[in-house]
């Protein structure tokens, strides 16, 4: 069984890096060594990454317009080259809608360098743009989350191999979709503006991953370099960001995980065979293993 496992996860407002977290404990409940980074330090600090001291590499990362957001593809480059690393991947998503859509690109991104991917996994989790989900229905998908989780080590510390279908339709919807996010969140961050309630704390300027946010003098700025992972506007103490033209994007009353989750109250039970509407394709998702 692998002793040494490397976790690298990028996570815009922190349901990937809950998946991670999920997945680095049950590895350690293995009796495996884990390593967790998140890809963004990496990135802005430049960090040498040795990958020879792990038998197995793990990547995360959240859906962004069925596809993996820009800053993942820029980490995947600069990865040293190996020969046939282990490599298991997992996805955060809002929906469970085109799970597959992103594996073929990121799989081939990964192997091109020398990383045998050999186990995906998706992951559906409360989203963080349109819609705010229910708190039960949030406990319900952190719930499901924990337990996959743990099949999925299963899976990956037996070596079994286990890979999403991604068909000719899935992958070119996701070129176009995901091309189209990635011009669009340039200007989204261009679109974001402070209002007079902001403190100059620099929060927003320290946690951006993509050092598209600075502070010139009194005044707090956006460049193009935006990924639109909506971190700035959630993490924000006095709710001072948010896009003049895109408000509708943002969620009121934004998500206090921890506190869903120990609430013994919230039973997590949102969902079932008998749900009806938009959430009723997610039950497929949450009775299967």
């Amino acid at each position: 069984m692998p002793k040494s496992i490397g976790i690298f996860y990028f996570s815009g407002t922190g349901n990937t890096r809950i998946v991670a977290d999920l997945f680095a404990k049950e590895l350690e409940n293995k009796g495996c060594a884990v390593e967790i980074f998140a890809i963004d330090d990496i990135l802005k600090n430049n960090i040498n990454i040795d990958m020879e001291k792990y038998d197995i590499f793990g990547f995360g990362y959240p859906v962004h317009a069925f596809n993996a957001p820009r800053i993942s593809f820029d980490f995947v480059k600069m990865l040293p080259t190996v020969k046939q690393k282990k490599t298991f991947v997992f996805k955060s998503s809002g929906d469970p809608f085109f799970n597959g859509g992103s594996n073929t690109i990121v799989r081939k991104s990964l192997m091109r360098k020398g990383y045998n991917v050999f186990n995906e996994s998706l992951f559906v989790m409360p989203a963080n743009v349109l819609l705010r989900y229910p708190d039960d229905m949030i406990k319900q998908l952190y719930n499901a989350a924990a337990g996959n989780v743990k099949i999925q080590v299963d899976s990956i510390l037996s070596g079994v191999v286990c890979l999403q279908k991604s068909n000719l339709f899935l992958r070119s919807a996701t070129a176009m979709f995901s091309g189209l996010e990635s011009f669009g969140a340039r200007f989204f961050g261009k679109d974001l503006t402070v209002s007079r309630s902001c403190t100059l704390c620099e929060i927003c300027v320290r946690k951006c991953p993509t050092r598209n946010i600075c502070r010139q003098e009194k005044i707090i700025t956006f460049g193009l370099k935006c990924t639109l992972c909506m971190r700035c506007i959630y993490a924000c103490p006095e709710k001072a960001i948010s896009p003049r033209f895109l408000k509708f994007f943002m969620i009121k009353n934004w998500y206090d995980f921890q506190k869903i989750i120990n609430d013994p109250a919230i039973k997590g039970t949102y969902i079932s065979s008998t749900t009806k509407g938009y959430f009723k394709h997610y039950w497929q998702y949450l009775t299967k293993k």
